[in-house]
């Protein structure tokens, strides 16, 4: 004779789980036409190593119509009112701005470095660490602006020298100061 046992298990019911769109500060979804969805802006130097900046840490800072000032931090802690606070350990900044010899409002177009005779004017390309602030120095560097409005400001810069680089786009958050 053939016996069968047969075990029936129970579980407790439980809800269903939503699940939640993972969000990543670092891409921007509705990125504006002429900007990249995130900063892919690399420095390298003997330095600061090689560091690819977040697009949550990078900055655009209003300093007139004719005038702005670019910052990109790989920490979390830099602050658009304090921009040349105290950095330490591994922090890496980098920074330059942009203005026109003619006052005009700063739009899309090229800024070529140390071109004096052109109107848009780059005058450094800078990358500081805890050690040591240094430029890019490369005559053929160059900041290109794609975008230019009241939410970000966005383009791509190419600068090489023997010791240091920056390359890569941005979309850089805007930053009207309260002075």
């Amino acid at each position: 004779m053939l016996t069968a046992l047969v075990l029936v298990g129970c579980s407790k019911a439980e809800a269903p789980v939503a699940s939640v769109p993972v969000v990543d500060a670092n891409i921007i979804a509705n990125a504006p036409v002429g900007c990249p969805q995130q900063t892919t802006l690399n420095a390298q130097s003997k330095e600061a190593g090689d560091v690819t900046f977040p697009s949550k840490n990078s900055w655009f800072i209003d300093g007139g119509a004719d005038k702005g000032y670019f910052h990109f931090a790989n920490y979390d802690r830099f602050d658009p009112a304090n921009t040349f606070a105290d950095i330490s350990g591994t922090d890496v900044h980098v920074y330059f701005d942009l203005s026109t010899k003619d006052k005009a409002p700063l739009a899309v177009g090229t800024w070529n470095y140390r071109k004096d005779a052109e109107n848009n004017q780059l005058s450094w390309l800078n990358i500081s660490t805890e050690k040591l602030s240094g430029g890019v120095f490369d005559d053929n560097g160059k900041v290109e602006l794609t975008y230019v409005g009241t939410d970000y400001v966005c383009g791509k810069v190419t600068a090489k020298d023997s010791s240091s680089s920056l390359n890569g786009e941005f979309i850089a958050k805007y930053v009207k100061p309260n002075y």
